[in-house]
């Protein structure tokens, strides 16, 4: 028989308690990590913001600031301001604009010159305005000590979504293992059948299958319009096992508008219409994420010469940012192996 002695009496109920919670907590401790290799080291910092591409005539003074570069430098310093302060490890960018033949007006460059200085840039011209002389272009720049991992010169890079939207994939080494970053800027909407979603699904899942990459180590984000209620974008999440950064992190909702009047350029350029939460990030299920928010709300009161076009405020941008910080999952050699033996 077992005895069990205590220098101070408890009731032996309460020592099996504590001895059922260590072997619960150890257990989950466990779980948690014993079947894939654990999570990166470091919390990296995720942004994406649309630049605003001037190309609407503001409604409130029915004046034009296409190819405006003084309005333009002004909103960029507001980007500029928020950048210091955040210094992301992925930044992406939709709607990022220079003029051709002119190196001072170019986005690109204003904020190489200042808060991104260190940072190595990918990007893909989409549209030419020959009326402004402006290139529109999707770009992702990646922040120290982060590099982008090149790929085989005839992978594809770029593709166009219908009309106006448009997809662009970076591979970026991060401690040591590749993760696969999308950014989208989805076309404009008209029902809810959001048919693009599948065929950006597509080329997530062909990327994976022809580097081999983790599964667990993909971002997507940029404009990505609609909710679960839509078909394609449930199926979206479901099937490549994504995850909205925003869940959890958005019980105050009107705190998580992008796309709000609260915005004086939105509100001039496109209108008095309701709120809503376009610019959105993507993470795997897997990974861990500790803060989610909006960001880019601050304006400057003082501009006179926003005031031209009818705004009491200026703004960085026509809608607001997102950012998230998370951690990534890790893969074994095994799981990868195991995914792929699946896939196909």
């Amino acid at each position: 028989m077992l005895t069990i002695f205590f220098r101070r009496k408890k009731p032996l109920v309460v020592v099996l308690a504590v001895v059922g919670l260590a072997v619960l907590i150890t257990g989950c401790i466990t779980s948690l990590f014993s079947g894939g290799a654990g999570f990166d080291q470091k919390v990296v910092t995720i942004q994406t913001l649309s630049l605003f591409d001037q190309r609407k005539i503001s409604r409130l003074s029915r004046r034009s600031w296409k190819g405006d570069w003084i309005m333009r430098r002004d909103r960029l310093e507001l980007v500029d301001d928020g950048l210091r302060n955040l210094k992301p490890d992925i930044l992406m960018f939709q709607e990022l604009t220079e003029k051709v033949g002119n190196t001072a007006e170019s986005d690109q460059n204003i904020l190489s010159a200042g808060a991104l200085a260190d940072y190595v840039w990918e990007k893909h011209e989409v549209t030419r305005y020959p009326d402004t002389q402006e290139i529109a272009s999707l770009a992702t720049a990646i922040g120290p000590p982060h590099k982008p991992i090149e790929g085989d010169a005839s992978e594809r890079d770029m593709w166009i979504l219908g009309t106006g939207g448009y997809l662009m994939a970076s591979t970026i080494n991060i401690e040591d293992q590749p993760v696969l970053a999308f950014n989208v800027k989805m076309p404009v909407q008209t029902d809810n059948e959001y048919i693009w979603y599948s065929f950006i699904q597509e080329r997530i899942a062909e990327r994976l299958a022809a580097r081999r990459h983790c599964y667990k180590r993909v971002v997507v984000a940029g404009l990505l319009p609609g909710d679960e209620g839509a078909i394609r974008y449930a199926e979206f999440m479901r099937n490549l096992q994504m995850k909205d950064v925003s869940t959890g992190f958005c019980q105050i909702s009107s705190k998580c508008y992008t796309a709000t009047p609260t915005n004086d350029i939105y509100m001039a350029s496109v209108g008095d219409e309701s709120p809503s939460r376009v610019d959105k990030i993507f993470l795997h299920q897997s990974a861990l994420i500790y803060t989610s928010s909006r960001n880019f709300t601050d304006s400057d009161p003082n501009n006179r010469y926003g005031r031209d076009f009818g705004l009491t405020r200026l703004f960085a941008s026509q809608r607001f940012g997102w950012v998230a910080q998370a951690r990534f999952a890790r893969c074994t050699e095994r799981e990868i192996n195991e995914y792929y033996k699946k896939s196909n």
